[in-house]
Formats: structure tokens, C-alpha cells, sequence
């Protein structure tokens, strides 16, 4: 598929079949997402990929908001594969605290203008969306707000990592009844993006 068609074509799916994927393809768009630039190359990402039907459940049990319960059917038809996206400070600090990168002074993370752990993690995500529906698969890039603490310390997800955003794998299913903002808003116009040589 040309990239300009992965890109037109990429966009957030709801409804996915309970087809497992395969482990060996995840790992490969993994692999693909880890190649995303990284300040400094401090590649200061890690995934958690949940693939078994028991931890996916667990996942959307420790994860449903209970004012904000998740819709009837949203989980049955949820993605079999889910990627949580950490993000890790630590690596960025230590990295900038060697003697080629100590004259930057990042060499904490309060220093740092912009956390560029959390926007190098967040690249990586697009770049496993972009290798997904490459791959002909179906993608949706969400987050939580709840029971974030919880899910941290079942997984064993070591102190100080950030839960930057999750990944839905799997197999596109039908969608009776397509939601989401891209179905009710418009793009906004190219030229009303671009402010070239100033605002």
C-alpha cells in the first residue's frame, strides 16, 4: 500500500472481529513503532501488549469508570490485542546527563521545556497505527482515566513510567453503527492550518 493510502486510510475503529492476531505480526509493527525518533535516541518507550482473552478482559474490567460505565456491546467488540504506551522520564535524564548532551542542562526532567518522553512515546504510537492498517489491520488509539494505579500494579509496570495512550489491535469487524468525532466534524481546511512565515 502506497504510505499516502495508509495515512488517508488510517482511522480510529470500534467494532473488531475476535479473530486473535498474530503474535509474531504484533511484534513485528512493535518493531516498526520502536523506530520512531527519540530525543537524544533515548528511546524512552515501552510497550505492554495484553493478547490473551483473560487479561483483555481484565483490562476493560479495571479500566470501566463507574459514572462513566462503558456502552452495552463496546466490550464484546472490543480489539483481542491491547498495547498500553509508558512512557519513561528516567532514560531521557540519563541520557542528557552524559558528557555529549550535559551542556543542554536536561539533565533533569523539570528542566526539560517540553517532555519529550511523552511525545517520542506518542510518535511511536502512530507509527505502529500507520504499520497496523499497513498491515491490514484495524486500529483505535484511546486512553483511561480510570483505575490507571490498579492496572500499573497488576502488570508490574515499574515506578515512575507514564501511561501515554493505548493501542487496539485486530481485525476490522462491521460496524452497524459507526460513532466517534470523525463521523459528526469535519477536518478543518488545509489553509486554515498552514501559517507559513509567520501567523
Amino acid at each position: 500500500m502506497e504510505f499516502s493510502d495508509v495515512v488517508r486510510k488510517r482511522r480510529m475503529v470500534h467494532v473488531f472481529e475476535p479473530t486473535p492476531v498474530d503474535p509474531a505480526l504484533v511484534d513485528r509493527l512493535l518493531d516498526i513503532a520502536r523506530r520512531a525518533p527519540s530525543a537524544g535516541f533515548s528511546q524512552g518507550y515501552d510497550f505492554v501488549v495484553l493478547d490473551t482473552p483473560d487479561l483483555v478482559a481484565r483490562f476493560w474490567a479495571l479500566t470501566e469508570h463507574p459514572q462513566f460505565p462503558y456502552e452495552p456491546g463496546e466490550v464484546e467488540a472490543g480489539p483481542p490485542v491491547i498495547v498500553l504506551a509508558y512512557s519513561d522520564a528516567s532514560r531521557y535524564v540519563e541520557r542528557y546527563s552524559r558528557p555529549d548532551k550535559i551542556a543542554f542542562g536536561l539533565d533533569t526532567a523539570a528542566a526539560w521545556p517540553v517532555p519529550f518522553w511523552d511525545t517520542d512515546t506518542a510518535m511511536a504510537c502512530q507509527q505502529l497505527l500507520l504499520a497496523a492498517v499497513d498491515a491490514g489491520l484495524g486500529t483505535w488509539f484511546f486512553g483511561i482515566n480510570h483505575g490507571r494505579a490498579e492496572l500499573a500494579r497488576e502488570l508490574g509496570v515499574p515506578a515512575g513510567r507514564e501511561l501515554i495512550g493505548i493501542v487496539g489491535l485486530g481485525h476490522e469487524g462491521v460496524d452497524e453503527k459507526p460513532r466517534g468525532s470523525a463521523h459528526s466534524l469535519k477536518r478543518r481546511p488545509l489553509d486554515e492550518i498552514i501559517h507559513r512565515n509567520g501567523w
